[in-house]
């Protein structure tokens, strides 16, 4: 499995601190993930501490990583809305998005 990320225990994951409802504690996920979630804080001008807050005040029983993942694809949904896709095969996004999270084999 040459030019996969990760290996047979599954994805990397890198651990980060994070400040939420004013405790600490330490979040698990892709870097994938952790890029897409800086990029929504730097559009919406909120820190890292702030968005992740907001999500573990509204997550009720769920777990704060997988809230958090949910929420990245709940944004990016609403922030392209209808916008790239096509009739006609696999659109540029789709391409794109598969590219991005899952590179192709050398």
């Amino acid at each position: 499995m040459a030019g996969r990320q990760g290996n047979k225990e599954g994805p990397v994951l890198v651990c980060r601190n994070v400040k939420v409802s004013g405790r600490r504690t330490s979040l698990r996920m892709e870097p994938y993930i952790w890029d897409s979630l800086k990029e929504i804080c730097e559009r919406e001008g909120l820190t890292l501490n702030d968005i992740c807050t907001q999500i573990d005040q509204r997550r009720g029983e769920a777990n704060l990583t997988a809230s958090i993942r949910v929420f990245i694809v709940s944004y990016f949904r609403n922030a392209i809305g209808l916008r790239g896709f096509s009739e006609d095969g696999p659109s540029s996004i789709l391409r794109k998005a598969m590219d991005d999270a899952i590179p192709p084999f050398d």
